[in-house]
């Protein structure tokens, strides 16, 4: 399979290359990257260790009074003042200046960080067999992001797309990128993009496509996934049918599609399995495993070096995580909806047992914030603790120490929220002290 890459920038020379061989910084150098070590905490002149090309400047001073401040550990009423975009101060008095933003008792939390969410896909392809211009596709969903309260997002991108076939999946994989490239460079986001990307280890293309994209500076979070029917979110192959029988279609071309995704040896997954987790172990990236359902599934995401469990589909294998040192990540539309679509295990029933470290949108992102505040209403999980979830937590995870917090020296991301009949609702986004929302 070959796939063409257009320089940055635009121009009639274009570069075709073999998705199974490709070197490893021809995608980089067609993007035109240049990753940077990390600034100091104080310093906003660059962004997440990326220089910034373009954008707009950061507001040199804000204060937010009179919020009910979610802190890592405690509710407090008080004031936050943000100097170029991060916190320099927080007081429990009501500020008296005139420019202050009186929050009127509102809730004020750090800004959401999502560690996977398939909202851009879902932009890219709004409808089966629709497929959307990825510029327009990336802006929505950058705005979809900040109107969720979410910060920090990863875009999530299946790597061995096996839905459209395997060209067209990674065609549009790479499309993407560039269009994340343009539009950075363009000071165009609202939220800050890192990249989360999804090998689909079943899929006969996804570790050359995977070589072509691990160097790209984006990405801090790489996940082993095998959707093939049979096994871990699809134990039962009559659930899988149900839920792809909408999208799909025909019964032939349900029945196609089984065979096409069951016909690969075990053995080539579990090949591919080890090449991606060499290849990020290489490069200290982050690894999760998903969809963990049995003891095996946990021993094998161990022995590949995934600190994180994202989606256990079955309590035993939640607790194995947590007992082999995994973190263990559940979907916040499971808490919100008291149960996973898939029929696996509930994540409220996890989080009972303390058994969930961190929360991810997956594909509805103002579940985020809701579950937050349904495992503070519905289990009575301190509000601070909830919050955590999917902000501290997340954070730590993936090394971001600059955010996550309501605290002197991190980032300015901060939510405002006001609560109608329990229901969280965000009304103020400030990204970097920036307000996007």
């Amino acid at each position: 399979m070959t796939l063409t890459i257009v320089p940055h920038g635009g121009g009639d020379a274009t570069e075709t290359i073999d998705a199974r061989t490709s070197a490893p910084l021809r995608l980089r150098d067609a993007l035109r990257y240049e990753r940077r070590a990390p600034e100091p905490r104080g310093d906003a002149g660059t962004r997440d260790g990326l220089a910034v090309v373009a954008g707009r400047s950061l507001a040199d001073e804000r204060v937010l009074t009179n919020a009910r401040l979610v802190m890592r550990d405690e509710l407090v009423r008080g004031t936050v003042r943000v100097f170029r975009g991060r916190i320099v101060d927080i007081d429990s008095r009501r500020s008296s200046l005139p420019s202050a933003l009186d929050l009127d008792g509102d809730i004020l939390i750090p800004g959401l960080i999502d560690l996977h969410t398939d909202n851009l896909e879902r932009h890219l392809e709004p409808r089966t067999d629709v497929a959307w211009p990825s510029f327009g596709a990336l802006l929505a969903h950058d705005r979809q992001m900040a109107a969720a309260g979410i910060t920090t997002v990863f875009d999530s991108l299946c790597v061995g797309d096996q839905r459209q076939g395997y060209a067209r999946g990674n065609e549009t994989l790479f499309a993407t990128l560039r269009e994340i490239d343009r539009a950075r460079s363009a000071g165009l986001l609202s939220v800050t993009h890192f990249l989360h990307l999804r090998c689909e280890v079943s899929a006969d293309e996804a570790v050359g496509a995977f070589r072509c994209l691990v160097d790209h500076p984006l990405v801090r979070l790489v996940s082993l996934m095998d959707h093939t029917p049979g096994q871990r979110q699809w134990a039962s192959v009559a659930k899988w049918r149900e839920c792809n029988r909408h999208a799909i279609g025909s019964e032939s071309e349900l029945d196609a599609i089984f065979e096409r995704r069951t016909r690969r040896p075990v053995e080539k997954a579990s090949e591919a399995r080890r090449e991606v987790a060499d290849l990020c172990r290489q490069r200290g990236l982050t690894l999760a495993s998903h969809d963990d359902a049995l003891p095996a599934h946990i021993a094998e995401a161990a022995a590949d070096g995934a600190t994180i469990s994202e989606f256990p589909t079955t309590a035993l294998a939640a607790r194995l995580a947590k007992a082999a040192g995994m973190q263990v990540i559940m979907g916040a539309p499971n808490i919100v909806l008291g149960g996973s679509h898939s029929g696996n295990v509930s994540a409220r029933t996890l989080a009972q047992e303390d058994l969930v470290d961190g929360l991810a949108s997956d594909y509805v992102p103002m579940s985020l914030v809701q579950a937050c505040f349904v495992l503070h209403a519905a289990l009575g999980e301190p509000l601070p603790s909830a919050v955590a979830l999917a902000t501290a937590r997340p954070a730590a995870m993936l090394g971001l120490d600059d955010r996550g917090e309501i605290a002197p020296g991190y980032r300015a991301d901060l939510v405002r929220i006001s609560l109608f009949d329990r229901l969280p609702v965000v009304r103020s986004v400030w990204c970097e002290g920036r307000q996007v929302i």
